[in-house]
């Protein structure tokens, strides 16, 4: 029987599902990857790829208030290093107040990353074909309270896919991401002669997708189409085990 292997591009199905009002946790993924494995194939494993921290060692107490300085009192920059008495008092509470502001956002998030990390470690007690592969960073702005994007994930992703290919493990590698920066990735796998399969996540009626480029849509050998009412009425964990 020939070999498949799923490679997940976590943030990338992590947004898919928020636009359906869906968590990874609400999903049995063992009826949605046999969905979407073809008969004459046996599953082998899932790579699910995701953050390993948040990016946080630029945020020093020190650095987080020179910042604050530099990019909302700049005239007082000078002398916020070297003589912070000419400094009026209500400016020094102003930086003050915006970096504590700072540092409890940058500390919340983390909290949250932490509770994350455990949902996820939970998925892979339950469906014991994931393997998470934890790698890269999440970088964050603090000041502006927001998540700036992941470094390291999709370039591991992209070597993981090569390498299953050149050591010949599957004959087939489904990926469920819809990044053009895969694109080179899937060449190079598709010259091998390694089969690649693209899931695409459909939103909404009539249905939409956002997530999946169109020109890594034509790149791959097929695009496995699921939809919202899909997932919701057949792989939802409630649903199926009703069935």
């Amino acid at each position: 029987m020939k070999k498949a292997i799923i490679l997940i591009d976590g943030a990338n199905l992590f947004y898919g599902l928020r636009s359906m009002n869906l968590l990874e946790k609400d999903i049995n993924w063992n009826y949605l990857f046999n969905s979407i494995i073809s008969t004459d194939h046996e599953l082998i494993r899932t790579y699910w790829f995701r953050p390993q921290k948040i990016l946080d060692s630029n945020y020093t107490a020190a650095n987080i208030r020179n910042q604050i300085v530099n990019k909302k009192h700049h005239a007082h920059l000078n002398n916020y290093k070297n003589d912070k008495t000419k400094i009026p008092a209500a400016i020094l509470n102003q930086i003050e107040a915006d970096a504590i502001l700072a540092e409890n956002w940058l500390k919340g998030e983390k909290i949250k990353f932490s509770q994350i990390e455990y949902n996820y470690d939970q998925l892979g007690l339950e469906f014991g074909d994931i393997e998470f592969v934890k790698i890269g960073i999440v970088k964050v702005n603090p000041y502006s309270q927001e998540y700036v994007g992941e470094k390291g994930v999709d370039i591991a992703l992209a070597v993981k896919m090569i390498a299953l290919s050149v050591e010949k493990r599957c004959d087939k590698i489904i990926l469920i991401s819809g990044d053009y920066d895969y694109a080179e990735a899937i060449k190079f796998v598709k010259n091998n002669m390694t089969k690649v399969h693209l899931v695409k996540l459909h939103t909404g009626q009539p249905p939409k997708n956002k997530s999946v480029s169109r020109d890594l849509a034509i790149l791959a050998d097929q695009v496995i189409d699921i939809y919202e009412s899909e997932l919701k009425s057949k792989f939802a964990k409630g649903v199926v085990l009703q069935q």
